[in-house]
């Protein structure tokens, strides 16, 4: 059982992220990290470094068990999750959510545009239009594997897919925005002072009009 101080660590969503996946079933310490490249990679990316060290962390809190085994000459440890573990799962499903949060390094680069010449701005657009299309590609590439076989575990299609679809929405959309704006970008002469231009002000216009027609 966990002590006090063990059990006050702060704990975020790639705890749980982790923790979720031993519920799944148990893995050995690569077996967890190859799942993770799999799936976490694509709601909630986390280093294999910190992977890794969540796995031990579960365990120092008692949310997890790590069992060693031999293969071979080889030794491997295998993480299960403890009861303990499914009962902080559970207890943060019935937590609020926080908000919603986008890590688009392309968008970042475009926030400060006007640092940036157009040639340089108009390549990153390109390129995170590319990436977000590569993502949906390999994530259509799963979602055939679906449909034909179940995948690895059909009995968890119903939120799985829930989940792909949501990722999949959001994916189409950055290759979509990207792209056009990369179009946009590339007719200026320069990204400095442009201020509310005509395609800014339609541009702000378009964002107000659609969050309006949500509110009814």
């Amino acid at each position: 059982m966990a002590d006090d101080n063990q059990t006050s660590e702060p704990q975020g969503p790639a705890s749980f992220a982790v923790l979720g996946l031993l519920a799944v079933k148990p893995w050995t310490g690569y077996e967890l990290a190859q799942q993770a490249h799999r799936s976490l990679r694509y709601i909630w990316p986390t280093s294999e470094a910190h992977l890794y060290r969540e796995q031990k962390r579960l365990v120092r809190l008692g949310w997890a068990s790590a069992e060693q085994e031999s293969v071979g000459r080889r030794p491997r440890t295998r993480y299960s999750i403890t009861e303990e573990g499914r009962a902080a799962l559970e207890a943060w499903a019935a937590t609020e959510p926080g908000y919603p949060g986008f890590e688009v390094e392309g968008n970042v680069r475009l926030f400060f545009g006007d640092h940036m010449s157009v040639e340089a701005l108009e390549w990153s657009m390109r390129s995170t239009a590319a990436k977000a299309r590569e993502r949906l590609d390999e994530m259509v590439g799963f979602v055939e594997d679906y449909l034909d076989n179940g995948g690895p575990f059909p009995h968890r299609l119903h939120v799985v897919s829930m989940s792909v679809e949501i990722v999949t929405a959001l994916l189409a959309v950055i290759e979509e925005k990207f792209a056009t704006g990369a179009d946009e970008i590339a007719e200026w002469d320069t990204t400095k002072d442009r201020g509310l231009d005509a395609a800014t002000r339609q541009r702000l216009e378009r964002i107000k009009k659609r969050h309006s027609l949500r509110q009814k």
